[in-house]
């Protein structure tokens, strides 16, 4: 009777746990691949300044993968995910890859010394409102770092993408 009791609880406890945590769908854990792109939209387009003050858009870049790469130079997280960055792009851009990154600094200064002490030499913009950057608000950032990476069309192929979860994707996208 008691081994009976217990199979029932362990079918009920399992039966529990797979509606109240269900499965994941793709795309949705970090580094999970998106699911297919077939009528998916676009990434969502913005433009902002460059240190220089030039304006950079998202579009501009189409035709390559880009991981856009949102960060800030108060972030330890993202101070230490950045040479990473730097190693994979290196290893991929001349393989139709690029990086754009968006700061969420308010302070261009720090942002500036950021970029120029962890060598990102890549494209960087930024509109110097921190939390309320307007990219940021397209893309719901509510926590740093985040990243997506795009693929030349403009879909989103993968989200949060970190360490050698990064470096198998792209390797698996460009090829070592």
């Amino acid at each position: 009777m008691m081994t009976s009791f217990f199979a029932h609880v362990t079918a009920l406890l399992l039966v529990a746990g797979t509606s109240i945590y269900p499965a994941s769908s793709p795309g949705s854990s970090p580094g999970a691949p998106a699911p297919s792109r077939a009528g998916q939209p676009l990434a969502p387009d913005f433009h902002q300044a460059d240190p220089q003050g030039k304006l950079v858009q998202l579009s501009a870049l189409r035709g390559q993968y880009v991981l856009l790469d949102f960060w800030a130079s108060w972030c330890p997280p993202c101070r230490a995910e950045n040479p990473i960055l730097v190693q994979a792009y290196h290893r991929y851009q001349g393989k139709k890859f690029t990086i754009l990154s968006v700061s969420l600094d308010h302070n261009r200064a720090a942002w500036l010394k950021a970029v120029q002490a962890d060598g990102l030499t890549w494209p960087q913009v930024s509109d110097l409102k921190g939390w309320d950057n307007a990219a940021a608000a397209r893309y719901h950032i509510e926590a740093l770092p985040q990243n997506y990476l795009l693929d030349p069309a403009g879909h989103v192929v993968g989200q949060n993408l970190r360490g050698a979860a990064l470096e198998q994707r792209l390797a698996q996208l460009l090829g070592n």
